[in-house]
């Protein structure tokens, strides 16, 4: 029976089934990888993690190789670029293979906290990789109006982003897990930041008993001048009392004066 002869791909599908089979062949090594790291992992929280992505990962090789083979490239293991480039899953699996006993001989050597540490940072490094991939394809199926690629690598390339998010944080998480299984108490920054809030914190209670007396001080001193004020006051308002009353008793004396004179004057003329 005749082989079914290949689709001739145009420029188009050709560039879009090499990058494609690019991200297939990532997606299988990373598949590789997440299997031998889920097996050197014991801290249970990491490891659900790994556990949940490689699902991601065997979902993402599964939907870019169905996209491919809709553009008319090659299908199953053997995954061939239109230039003739090998790429897919035998290929990933070779590169993994190697890198998984580069990790299991390291395992051997470095102690549980650190084999976390180095995992999770390559596995970081593996994810932008990923996400500059599939930014890549997705400009460019943009650019050639391939709306169902765009949709497929965007969807793609937010769960990358999810893990890588994820990872960052880890790194911070399992740094301070070989600082505590291998550096002494009194070599961290915690001890520093001890010593620096206790004289921060003396430094403070000084400050505010000098506060509280300045402030009592100057109260003291308000006062002081609020008594003489008031007391100046009382003085000026007494004299102004008294000079009135001096006024007056003039002012009636001399009436008194002048009706005494008037009688008498009267008195002479009878």
């Amino acid at each position: 029976m005749p082989q079914a002869k290949a689709k001739t791909l145009n420029e188009r599908d050709a560039k879009l089934v090499r990058w494609l089979g690019e991200a297939h062949a990532k997606e299988a090594e990373l598949e590789s990888d997440l299997t031998a790291h889920i097996g050197l992992t014991q801290k249970q929280s990491y490891k659900k993690r790994l556990q949940q992505h490689l699902k991601e990962t065997r979902d993402h090789k599964r939907r870019v190789a169905s996209r491919i083979k809709q553009l008319g490239g090659p299908s199953g293991q053997g995954l061939i670029g239109a230039t003739g480039m090998a790429v897919g899953e035998v290929a990933g699996k070779t590169v993994s293979a190697v890198k998984g006993q580069v990790g299991a001989a390291r395992a051997l050597l470095t102690a549980q906290a650190e084999t976390h540490l180095r995992n999770a940072e390559e596995e970081l490094r593996e994810e932008h990789v990923e996400i500059a991939l599939y930014t890549r394809i997705e400009a460019f199926a943009t650019e050639v109006g391939d709306r169902e690629t765009v949709q497929l690598v965007r969807a793609i390339r937010r769960d990358e982003e999810r893990m890588a998010k994820y990872l960052q944080a880890e790194l911070g998480r399992l740094v301070k897990e070989v600082v505590r299984a291998e550096i002494p108490r009194d070599q961290r920054a915690s001890a520093s930041r001890s010593r620096r809030s206790s004289g921060t914190n003396r430094a403070r209670a000084t400050a505010t008993s000098r506060s509280r007396a300045t402030t009592s001080a100057r109260s003291r001193s308000t006062g002081r001048t609020a008594s003489g004020t008031r007391s100046t006051s009382a003085r000026s308002t007494s004299s102004r009392s008294t000079s009135a009353r001096s006024t007056s008793a003039r002012s009636t004396s001399g009436r008194g004066s002048g009706r005494t004179t008037t009688r008498s004057r009267s008195t002479a003329r009878s």
